[in-house]
Formats: structure tokens, C-alpha cells, sequence
């Protein structure tokens, strides 16, 4: 990605998705054979062509003209739905191949000719030739829209993870007042055991960072027994406030439980305890709710704080004790440090002279907010060209407000595959943890990490994207997590809704645009069929992710999993993750045929049906902690594409030898070792591209210690952590030790866990630095 499209729309990535697919030839092929109208896919091409050229200008101009906006938004659905059709038409084609049906052009032409081949091939011309007539209707009405071909230059930009960490700029003095208030142990205005700090500012000016800054201080860490952080928000409940509190200070789950019980667990846990509590972005301008909230709290010790940070003036005089402090706007050169800090990190900048005298303006528009200039910096990191700089200075989005200027004027500037990166983060709630392995995986099922880079495999891909959005201060750190955790600021994450507008939606049982294609919701503990009676009538829903609010049982409706899911042609990702009530999949799951991301973890589940292993496009399949499940089906092998298989804490006995086929894994989290006729060991070697965990299970049912050598785990030098795994009941020790002596991994291992071994010494790599 050391070259990348600076400016590009967010369409014209699936644009060129399409037009790539056109001019493949063995698509082309394939499609030929099939006695589908090639001239309609000419016909495409031409018409992609003409969109493709105006989509630059469009963008930019549906900020103020709504006509523009209309075009753009049904071009949208449009392309999508294209997208979807010749995905179906390859999928097909990926089919007659596992499935051993191209083997002459004979019986393969003969075949096209026959029910239901003949019916299924006239069906896509059909639709081809109505997608095809669609696009034509917006090809003229560009010209009617007066839309100009602007291009974009290439812009060379280097990413490596070394990314730039959060810089707090002339908070110095705002900080060193805090600590007073925070480390005074006596305040005699205040009779109560309990004393609030709070912060009051807009959104960008860097509340959160600053109480972030006071929260991980030395001094603070020492001066406090307890501390936890609540991020509140506007959607404010006391039940969830409250036990979200005291999960977070007794590391316990508390379901099912009533106010009454946390307020004394609560209560108790504080007792004689000197704490601090974060409160951020509290919205509620209620007295009475605030009073219910830090009730319990008077239980703490003299010297207890709480600091809330509010953009509200109202919600602030409420809750402080303290006097309220107001965090002031940065000067102009406080947003030029911050800017040139994250532009260009240890570099000089003497160097640019020019360069800095432009970045100086820059900084004045940034208004006194950080955030702002933060998120311009990473946007110009690496950027030498004063021509582009001098193109941000003087962009007329300056003067457009519903979200931030300059954060709009940094997503304009993204490559177009990084938009619908960036974009599809809003199918999560605001403040949501993002995990950086998770959201690869959906952003490969989605199709996003498929054009940027033909030599680099996808995973990769989407690591460098990943980062990009964090050196552009659109993805940050969470650190007040131990885990590698991260979360989009609220103002940036409003953006991210705003791009994405009707496509992706996190659904709170609000109305859901008829034309959305990605959908999260937070699961209840009866997810009814009613709760889902308005997403009923859509069709081309790509994603359905089903995200836990805590660790407990949930259950589905039958009627949902079974009857209306299954539906849903057009679906990549989907999950049913915690679902308990899950023991099956219908055979219906095969007309998902698009389906790419599938999570069963922590279901009931306990077998997979023959149809699942038609889904000959799937690239994830997560089982983790399915206890139910005892083996995968001899037809897993079916599934060419997979490339990560999460097994993890299954029953699994066996698996099977056809497991073999699926050479392109990257991620089988267990690996059984079979007796006799079963998955010999060496078979490992299979398997060249595994990373991250790896256990192997069973290792007593090894006959050969030579097996184990051929397993080659020394080579796999992307495997970070291996667990080695015997029977429970002591076998031939001398054996084992050989056994173990030959799964030498590679020196790039983090972390070996070794059970049940009843050898009489540890192999000599063992202890080699």
C-alpha cells in the first residue's frame, strides 16, 4: 500500500470490484459456457465506465445539492445489486468445480440445457439485461446533473505499524490543576465521603484524553485502592451505569439481577475503600437520577473521587463538587504542534518551510480543537506535496457543519477502499471495543480487502488498512484495556455513520432503511420474532451480526434462525454467536451461497449439516466453545476457500482426513491427532500458511515419533502460541519424548503450553534462547 488513491469515492471501489470481474478471462469464459449474454457484460463495462469517471465529482457535490445526493444513493443500490448478481454467477462456477461438473465441454453444454440449469441461466440473463437498462437510466442523468470526470493524482504515503500515539499538547496546566483537586484528601465544603471533578468542554477539545491522562498517572495509581471507568453517553440507564460499575470492581457477571442487589454489592465492595470513577460523556440532566446513581457510593472513604466529563453546562452544575472546570480551546499554535506532531512525527521541520507556513492556516481552521487537529495531521502523515496541503487549506468544505470540517475534509481524502473500511465501523454501537482481528475477518467477508494489493494475501491487506485508520487518528487506542482494544472517538464515529448513511445499521429496535446491507444489534435474552418484524421485508441484507451485551445464555427464535435468515440470498457475514438454544442449521443454510463469515461460537450446536458444505465461498467458520460438537463432517474438505476454522474447547474426537484439502488455511486453532486410519500428525504439514494459535490434541494416538518431524512445525513461523496436549492417562514415555523432541516450533513462538506429558525430560530446544 505505498501507493494508494488519494480522494477516490467511496463507489468507486465496488465500481472496480465489478469492472475487474468483466475483464477477467476466466470469467469471461465460464460465462461464455454457461450461454450467458456476453454482450450484456460489454454492455456493463460501458456503462461502469461512464459512472466511474463522475463519481469523484459527485461525492463532493452531494454535501450541498440533494439532486446529486438522490443520483448517488440509488447509483449505490444499484451497483450493490450488480455486485451481488455476478457474485452469484461466480459462485456458480466455483461450484461446478468442487463439485466435479466441468469435466468436458460436452456433457458440460449438454448439461445447460437441462432442468434446473437451463431455468437458473435465463433467470441471470434476465437480470443482467434489468441490471444492465438500470444503469443506463443514470448515465443520463449525469449529464442532466452537469457531473465532470475530476481525477485524483497518486499520492506515495508509507504506513508501518509504528503508529503515532496520542500527543496531549498544552494541557500542562490544566492537568497539574486537576491532580490538586484530585489527590486533596478533605474538602471542608463537603460533608459527604464523596467528591466530584468535573470537566465541561464541546466534543473534540480532548476531555476524555485529559481524564485519561489523570486516570493512569503514577501518583493517581498509588493514591487510590479502586478505580474503574464507565463510559456513559446520552443513552443513560442507573441499572446498566451501575452494573456495569460493579462488574468492572468485582470481575463477576452479574444476569439477572435487580438495582437493589448491585447497589449493595456495590455498596459493600466500596466499604472503607478510597476509590476514583470515571464517568464519561455523562449526558443526563436529571437530579434525581444522578442522586440514585452515586447513592451507594457514600460507603467509600474520606478522599473518594469521581470525575465526570460532560459536554452539557447543565449536567455539570448538577454533579460537581469542585468547582466546575472549563476546558478551554487551544490556541492556534497549540493545533500547529498537534498537527505537525502526527504529519510529521520526528521529523524536522525546518526542512519545510513552506510546508509549515500552509500547516500554520490549517491550524488556524481547526477551530481550538484537538481532535481536529489530530485527525488532519494523520491525514497529511508522510505527505510532503504543498500542493495537497494547499487543497485542504483552501477546500469549500470549511464552511459545511453538520459534522466536523476538518474530520469530513479527512475522510474525503481517504483511498476509496479505506471509505468503506472506515464506513462499515458504524454497523457497531458508539463507543464499541474494536477487535483488529475480528474486523479484518468481516471486512475480508465483505469484499473490501479484495482489489488493494494482488501480491499481499488479504489478511495482510487488511492489517495495513487497519493502520492507516489508526495513523489517521480515525481509530484510537483504548487504553484502559490490557487487551489490544480500540474505539472510534464519538464525533468520529457520528461521521462514520453519516458516510455510511442507510447501509449499515446498528439496530435498536428503531426503523431500518429498506435499502440496508449490514445490521448488528445487541442481543436480549429472548430475541423474539417480533423484535426483528421491520428488517422482515428487506432483501439484500449482506451482514447479520448478533453482538452479546454480556457473557450469559441468549435465545433465538426458531422462526428467525430457520425460517426468515436462510432467506437472505445475499448475505456474507453472519452471526449467531451465544445463542444457546442453536443446536442446528436448516438445510436451508445453502441458499446463503454468498456466505463468507459464519459464527456458531458458543451455541448448542451438534453437527454441521451436508448443506453447510455447499457454501463453497466461505472463508471463517468459528466453533469455539460449541461443547456439543464431536466431529466435522468428512465433506469440510468441500470448503476451499476457508482460511480460518476456530475449533477452540470442542469435544471434537476425530477429524477427518479430508480436512487435508483446505491447504489455504491461516487459522486451525485444533488440530486432533487420530488413532490407526484416523489424521496422522504429519499431515500438519498440509497446512504452510498457520498462524497465530495452534493446539494439538491427543498426541498419545502418535505410533511414529518420525511423524511428528514430518509435521514441519518448525517452519510455521507465524505460529505465536502452541499447546501440546497428551491423554490424561500416562503412555510410553520414551515415545512422548521423542514425540516432543521433534515438534521443535519455530524461535518466533510467544507461548508454549505443554499438558498431561509424562515423558521423563523436556526436549533440548527447549531451553535454547
Amino acid at each position: 500500500m505505498a501507493f494508494a488513491m488519494v480522494g477516490e469515492a467511496l463507489l468507486s471501489a465496488s465500481v472496480e470490484i465489478l469492472l475487474d470481474r468483466i475483464t477477467s478471462k476466466e470469467f469471461r469464459y465460464d460465462f461464455a459456457n454457461r450461454k450467458l449474454n456476453v454482450s450484456l457484460l460489454d454492455e456493463l463495462k460501458l456503462k461502469l465506465l461512464s459512472l466511474n469517471a463522475v463519481l469523484n465529482d459527485a461525492e463532493e457535490k452531494q454535501i450541498t445539492d440533494l439532486a446529486v445526493k438522490a443520483w448517488l444513493d440509488e447509483l449505490k443500490d444499484a451497483v450493490l445489486d450488480a455486485e451481488d448478481l455476478l457474485d452469484e454467477i461466480n459462485t456458480d462456477s466455483l461450484k461446478c468445480k468442487v463439485e466435479g461438473e466441468f469435466k468436458t465441454l460436452t456433457t458440460q453444454v449438454r448439461s445447460l440445457f437441462s432442468s434446473p440449469f437451463k431455468q437458473f441461466y435465463r433467470s441471470m440473463n434476465s437480470k443482467l439485461e434489468a441490471i444492465s437498462t438500470r444503469l443506463e437510466h443514470f448515465v443520463k442523468h449525469k449529464d442532466v446533473l452537469r457531473l465532470q470526470s475530476v481525477s485524483r493524482r497518486v499520492s506515495s504515503r508509507t504506513v508501518t505499524d509504528s503508529l503515532v500515539e496520542s500527543v496531549v499538547v498544552a494541557r500542562e496546566d490544566d492537568k497539574e490543576q486537576l491532580l490538586k483537586m484530585l489527590l486533596s484528601d478533605e474538602d471542608e465544603k463537603n460533608n459527604n465521603n464523596i467528591e466530584v471533578l468535573t470537566i465541561l468542554g464541546m466534543g473534540g477539545l480532548g476531555k476524555t484524553t485529559l481524564a485519561r491522562c489523570l486516570y493512569n498517572d503514577n501518583t493517581v495509581q498509588k493514591h487510590f485502592d479502586l478505580k474503574t471507568w464507565v463510559w456513559v453517553s446520552d443513552d443513560f440507564d442507573v441499572f446498566r451505569v451501575t452494573k456495569t460499575i460493579v462488574e468492572s470492581l468485582t470481575s463477576k457477571i452479574f444476569n439477572d439481577t435487580d438495582l437493589d442487589v448491585l447497589r449493595v454489592e456495590l455498596k459493600n465492595k466500596l466499604s472503607d475503600k478510597k476509590f476514583l470513577l470515571v464517568l464519561d460523556d455523562l449526558w443526563n440532566e436529571k437530579y434525581n437520577d444522578w442522586g440514585h446513581l452515586i447513592a451507594p457510593f457514600s460507603s467509600g472513604k474520606k478522599g473518594s473521587k469521581i470525575i465526570v466529563t460532560t459536554r452539557q453546562p447543565r449536567v455539570a452544575q448538577i454533579t460537581h463538587t469542585f468547582p466546575i472546570y472549563v476546558l478551554k480551546h487551544l490556541t492556534d499554535e497549540n493545533c500547529w504542534c498537534i498537527l505537525a506532531k502526527h504529519a510529521f512525527g520526528n521529523e524536522r521541520l525546518d526542512k519545510y518551510p513552506r510546508l509549515e507556513e500552509i500547516g500554520k492556516k490549517i491550524a488556524r481552521k481547526c477551530s481550538g480543537l484537538p481532535l481536529a487537529a489530530k485527525t488532519l495531521g494523520g491525514l497529511l502523515r508522510s505527505n510532503v506535496d504543498e500542493e495537497e496541503w494547499n487543497r485542504i487549506l483552501n477546500s469549500n468544505l470549511w464552511a459545511h457543519g453538520d459534522v466536523l470540517p476538518a474530520l469530513r475534509i479527512s475522510y474525503l481524502h481517504l483511498p476509496a477502499h479505506l471509505k468503506r473500511c472506515f464506513a462499515y465501523c458504524s454497523i457497531f454501537p458508539k463507543q464499541h471495543l474494536l477487535d483488529r482481528k475480528e474486523l479484518i475477518l468481516l471486512w475480508m467477508a465483505e469484499g473490501f480487502l479484495q482489489q488493494i494489493n494482488r501480491e499481499r494475501e488479504m489478511e495482510l491487506a487488511g492489517h495495513e488498512c487497519f493502520n492507516e485508520l489508526l495513523s489517521r487518528s480515525l481509530i484510537e487506542g483504548d487504553k484502559n484495556k490490557v487487551d489490544e482494544k480500540f474505539r472510534m472517538h464519538d464525533l468520529i464515529y457520528d461521521l462514520a455513520r453519516l458516510v455510511s448513511e442507510k447501509s449499515s445499521c446498528y439496530f435498536e429496535s428503531r426503523e431500518i432503511p429498506r435499502t440496508a446491507r449490514h445490521i448488528a444489534f445487541l442481543k436480549e435474552r429472548y430475541d423474539v420474532s417480533k423484535k426483528f418484524e421491520g428488517l422482515y421485508d428487506l432483501k439484500f441484507v449482506r451482514t447479520f451480526l448478533a453482538q452479546s451485551p454480556y457473557f450469559g445464555d441468549f435465545f433465538l427464535s426458531k422462526s428467525v434462525s430457520h425460517g426468515w435468515l436462510p432467506k437472505l440470498r445475499c448475505l456474507r457475514a453472519l452471526s449467531l454467536s451465544r445463542y444457546k438454544n442453536v443446536t442446528e442449521l436448516p438445510d436451508s443454510i445453502s441458499n446463503l451461497v454468498l456466505l463468507r463469515y459464519l459464527d456458531l461460537s458458543f451455541t448448542s450446536i451438534k453437527t454441521l449439516p451436508d448443506a453447510t458444505f455447499t457454501l463453497y465461498n466461505l472463508q471463517t467458520l468459528k466453533l469455539a466453545n460449541c461443547k456439543f460438537l464431536t466431529q466435522l463432517p468428512r465433506l469440510i474438505g468441500n470448503l476451499v476457500n476457508l482460511r480460518h476454522l476456530d475449533t477452540r474447547d470442542t469435544d471434537l474426537s476425530e477429524m477427518s482426513a479430508e480436512i487435508c484439502n483446505l491447504q489455504d488455511l491461516r487459522t486451525l486453532t485444533s488440530f486432533v491427532v487420530g488413532r490407526e486410519d484416523g489424521l496422522k500428525i504429519k499431515e500438519l504439514r498440509e497446512f504452510p500458511y498457520l498462524r497465530g494459535n495452534l493446539s494439538i490434541l491427543k498426541l498419545q494416538n502418535v505410533v511414529d515419533p518420525l511423524d511428528a518431524l514430518q509435521a514441519e512445525l518448525k517452519k510455521k513461523n507465524q505460529i505465536e502460541e502452541l499447546t501440546l496436549e497428551w491423554g490424561s492417562d500416562p503412555h510410553d514415555s520414551q515415545i512422548e519424548k521423542d514425540v516432543f523432541e521433534n515438534l521443535q516450533p519455530s524461535t518466533n513462538l510467544k507461548k508454549l503450553n505443554v499438558r498431561y506429558y509424562s515423558g521423563t525430560s523436556f526436549p533440548k530446544w527447549l531451553g535454547d534462547s
